[in-house]
């Protein structure tokens, strides 16, 4: 296991120049969503704005998209979660470089956060990209117990002791669920906007390896110590 504490648009010249290979990248990127909060009635648990933090504004959404493409093996897969506004952006920067889209995944949350429910839906999807790399026999685990699966993941979001300081954190059933139908045990999975390191959690708990890369300091250290509470891992 490895995570770096660094800005994932400029270690990936070391990762070419080490000619690292991945067999899947899966990865939650800043949506580029928030907005000062100009609400009257912020302290009502009934309407909240969407201000996560400088992080999550004016981010580069899609050019980290063909140089980390080229890290994938033969058949391996990426999986980048987005805000709506943004889907079909991302499904072209994915074809530019050669990548084929193969489903739009929805997390589906039974306790969305309400925003403004007088005046607009609430919204409780979130979505995610899922392209594949040719070459190769792309992963895709369907239950045996099931006949078949539809592109959503329904559970809640962050609660209790798994939840941290993050604003956009994802919940760890999802990512476990994601990680066990689009990867296989002992493959390589590399999150470049690791955040609190969610993905590698989930990761290090169903038996795959992990590379993580986090620019924020703050959100860096919560994923360091929790997954050195899953594993050992070499810190860089």
């Amino acid at each position: 296991m490895k995570i770096y504490n660094t800005d994932a648009y400029k270690i990936i010249s070391k990762f070419k120049n080490e000619n690292l290979k991945v067999d899947h990248i899966i990865t939650d990127p800043p949506y580029n969503i928030s907005k000062e909060n100009n609400f009257s009635t912020m302290n009502s648990a009934k309407r909240k704005g969407v201000d996560f933090g400088k992080w999550d504004k004016e981010f580069d959404l899609y050019s980290w998209i063909s140089d980390y493409s080229e890290l994938i093996r033969p058949g391996g897969s990426i999986i980048i979660f987005c805000s709506y506004r943004y889907i079909s952006y991302i499904v072209d920067n994915l074809e530019n470089v050669g990548l084929v889209v193969k489903d739009v995944l929805k997390w589906i949350k039974s306790n969305p956060m309400p925003r403004n429910i007088n005046r607009r839906y609430v919204q409780d999807t979130e979505f995610a990209v899922w392209a594949v790399k040719k070459g190769g026999k792309w992963v895709f685990n369907k239950p045996e117990n099931v006949s078949y699966l539809r592109a959503e993941f329904h559970t809640s979001t962050v609660l209790g002791k798994e939840r941290t300081s993050h604003p956009t954190q994802k919940s760890l059933a999802l990512m476990e669920d994601i990680i066990n139908i689009h990867t296989n045990p002992h493959d390589l999975i590399l999150d470049p906007f690791m955040g609190s390191g969610t993905t590698g959690v989930a990761a290090l708990r169903n038996n795959r390896r992990f590379i993580g890369v986090e620019i924020n300091e703050e959100y860096f250290n919560i994923a360091k110590k929790r997954l050195t509470e899953e594993n050992n891992i070499l810190l860089f």
